[in-house]
């Protein structure tokens, strides 16, 4: 019996037994996205629930990791607002966001004991009958100079995603 090939990655998220959330990906990245010379592209399936991408130069002085997770119907500013009550301190709040046609909201966390700074971001999409919104959260190394293919990153995620609503039995 032949095995059959999937080319794509597929996680769900269940909401209260109510309905779940599935969002497929391609498992080659770069059937989607042309990474810089030398950058290698790999990915995963992380606790059966977000997908994770990372692209590392060999050189290590370029390193990204893209991972993205279903989220419920909630719009990006719905989901803001919920975060950030009783929030006071400016630069943990959840702001507005926009990559391309996409809008969103974004926190950026930068520690100073860590060596990444972490883009938050909840992106609204109106797509083959879902509407709400999509969890993607990239990872850069705080010494990298170049961060031009960050935007490049999301778009692609956001262009390729395709998302499912499935009411539970």
């Amino acid at each position: 019996k032949k095995e059959e090939k999937t080319t794509d990655f597929v996680v769900s998220k269940n909401y209260n037994k109510k309905y779940e959330i599935i969002i497929t990906m391609p498992q080659d990245f770069t059937t989607i996205y042309t990474p810089a010379n030398g950058v290698e592209v790999t990915g995963e399936i992380v606790n059966d629930s977000f997908i994770r991408y990372s692209f590392e130069n060999k050189e290590a002085d370029t390193k990204k990791i893209a991972a993205i997770e279903a989220n419920a119907d909630a719009t990006a500013d719905e989901v803001a607002e919920t975060f950030n009550k009783g929030e006071e301190d400016e630069s943990k709040l959840y702001k507005a966001y926009q990559v391309g046609n996409y809008t969103g909201v974004n926190k950026i966390s930068d520690y100073s004991y860590d060596d990444y700074v972490t883009y938050n971001m909840y992106f609204n999409l109106d797509r083959d009958g879902f509407k709400g919104t999509i969890k993607v959260v990239v990872e850069k190394l705080k010494a990298e100079a170049d961060d031009s293919d960050t935007e490049a990153i999301i778009t692609a995620i956001l262009d390729n995603v395709k998302v499912e609503k499935k009411k539970c039995e």
